[in-house]
């Protein structure tokens, strides 16, 4: 039990007005709000400014990147352009050392030209092409006439491992820049005619990150495929760079030298080159020291208005409440009658006026209900007559067959058999998908019964392919559509009307067509047949196109938009109605 000191005597907790309950609890909610808001915020805040810092350092590292993807897709198609070209082709098979080399229009001089061209001076510091014939071209930046290169024989053998792939070689510490070879090979046979080879200036590849701003203290370093820095300096990061970068791109938290560093990385698809962003995570830390000093006077601030609010909040909503909770006590003993006071304009006023309606709407619904249950009960015992009906209207058409069989009226035997079983397929609800034969089967006594009325004035001819007699359909498909064809082609048609259904399969699908040489209808008929029919059917009026509608509903339904009825029809020329479903082994 609580107890709170107040004059000198302990009061229980639940003794307390109401006024002083609120107050407290209005404090102490109020202050473990922006006690707990101002933390979350700040650490949310926090957040938020390294998330997008970390981001914002992804998308510069990822620029640079791809900047560095550029410039050496430009460098690789000058080498593609070099190594197919159709002088070079023919100076690497044919060509020979110091045969015709001095010539304007000689092969040697177009090749060396085609170098001048392809070579530019701030990004390359040589290029050269290496005959296996002996032909030897090359251009450097200082004009010598031989490449200065010691490992040159190493290159030329990494180029030929590589079967005319491109090859980046990091010769930083030896020759002072990254060479790029590829072997060059003959466009018809595939085979090697040399190597050609060009030194990238590291100055041009620090050109490409000089203008990029990544803070005041970060860096960026590159390292090649095999973690040999390319662009940088080394240190206790590159010393471990193969435990380190062994995914395509991450970001992660590292100390070097007693110093903690973000470090966010991307590895190149293109050249297998990284593309490392170093900075230091005081940077990251310093951005957040305005948003600490906001929360702080913030939450005061808060803490002194809180205190006001919740005495305002704790008199004011006091006594409307403690008259909606005798209110709400009434109406679970059962009394709907009560009522609240309507005359105040604030949102307890609003309270009072839906409580009042909520509980005159209550005692409403409770008279519905009861009324529901009695016309359910009623609706069950008038479903269950529907039932009796057909049923004895079976039982008495069996009667009447085997009467008539007892007097040898054949044909009344089987006007009757033809009746019984339609009614029985309309009464049962044991099965709703028949085969394809069953169903014709049940067509097949409708049209006997029609036929008997209507004699020679229509003729029916049947066209099924046998494979798909074993088909499952839903059962009632094709006697509406076949009662719908005689009801507006024979009992409407003076002439003798052919009637004709056929069955077949189509790929992955089954269609099943009703065809009669009847009148036909009009274009607006054909287009609201399909359309939801809003009349009712009744005793003047049979025949208004539902059963079509249905049918087409129904298969829709069972076996998605796809499939159901389409009607072609021509006034004065028949109607063909074509049914389709999916073919089911």
């Amino acid at each position: 039990m609580g107890f709170f000191a107040s004059g000198g005597r302990f009061v229980r907790v639940k003794d307390m007005p109401i006024f002083l309950k609120m107050f407290v609890v209005c404090i102490l909610v109020t202050v473990t709000i922006s006690v707990l808001s101002g933390g979350i915020t700040y650490v949310t805040a926090s957040d938020i400014i390294l998330q997008k810092t970390i981001a914002q350092t992804e998308e510069t590292i990822n620029q640079v990147s791809e900047n560095y993807d550029s410039f050496m897709e430009v460098i690789v198609n000058r080498l593609d352009y070099i190594a197919f070209n159709p002088t070079v082709q023919d100076e690497l098979l044919n060509g020979r050392p110091g045969w015709d080399e001095e010539g304007y229009y000689s092969g040697t001089r177009m090749v060396k030209r085609l170098l001048v061209q392809m070579f530019k001076s701030y990004q390359m510091e040589d290029i050269e092409i290496y005959g296996e014939n002996g032909k030897q071209y090359f251009c450097s930046i200082s004009g010598t006439e031989e490449p200065g290169i010691e490992n040159e024989d190493k290159l030329r053998a990494i180029a030929a491992e590589n079967n005319g792939a491109v090859t980046y070689v990091n010769d930083i510490l030896d020759s002072g820049c990254l060479q790029i070879v590829k072997q060059v090979r003959d466009n018809l046979t595939m085979e090697s005619l040399g190597v050609l080879r060009t030194g990238i200036r590291v100055s041009a590849l620090e050109r490409i990150q000089k203008n990029v701003d990544f803070a005041s203290s970060g860096m960026i370093l590159l390292l090649d495929a095999d973690n040999q820095i390319i662009v940088g300096e080394e240190s206790k990061l590159t010393e471990q760079a193969d435990a380190l970068f062994n995914k395509w791109n991450d970001s992660f938290r590292y100390r070097i030298d007693g110093e903690e560093y973000q470090i966010v990385y991307q590895v190149s698809d293109y050249t297998g080159f990284k593309a490392i962003g170093i900075l230091p995570a005081r940077e990251i830390a310093s951005a957040v020291t305005p948003v600490q000093t906001a929360m702080i006077v913030t939450m005061l601030v808060g803490l002194v208005l809180s205190v006001g609010l919740s005495v305002f909040m704790s008199r004011f909503m006091g006594k409307p409440i403690r008259k909606t909770v005798q209110a709400l006590r009434e109406v679970a003993k059962g009394d709907f009658s009560v009522r609240l006071e309507e005359e105040r304009k604030d949102e307890f006023g609003e309270i009072n006026q839906e409580f009042n309606h909520t509980i005159g709407r209550m005692g409403e619904l409770l008279e519905e209900i009861a009324q529901s249950k009695m016309l359910n009960k009623e609706m069950e015992f008038k479903a269950l007559q529907a039932q009796i009906n057909p049923h004895f209207l079976y039982n008495a058409l069996d009667t009447i067959n085997w009467m008539a069989r007892k007097e040898e009226k054949e044909d009344i035997c089987e006007m009757v058999s033809a009746v019984s079983n339609l009614l029985r397929i309309s009464i049962s609800n044991k099965e709703t998908m028949f085969t394809l034969d069953k169903e014709l089967d049940y067509v097949k006594d409708y049209l006997y019964i029609q036929q008997t009325r209507y004699r020679a004035r229509f003729e029916a001819m049947f066209e099924i392919d046998e494979r798909i007699r074993s088909q499952r359909i839903p059962k009632l498909t094709i006697q509406p559509l076949v009662e719908n064809a005689i009801v507006h082609s024979v009992e409407v048609r003076k002439e003798k009307t052919e009637l004709t259904i056929r069955a077949y399969r189509m790929k992955e699908n089954v269609y099943i067509e009703i065809e009669d040489t009847g009148i036909g209808m009009s274009e607006r008929t054909l287009e609201n047949l399909l359309r939801p029919q809003k009349e009712k059917v009744n005793v003047k009026n049979a025949h208004t196109g539902l059963g079509v509608y249905a049918v087409h509903q129904r298969i829709q339904y069972m076996f998605g938009e796809a499939y159901g009825l389409k009607i072609y029809s021509e006034e004065g020329k028949g109607t063909r109605v074509v049914i389709c479903f999916p073919y089911k082994a």
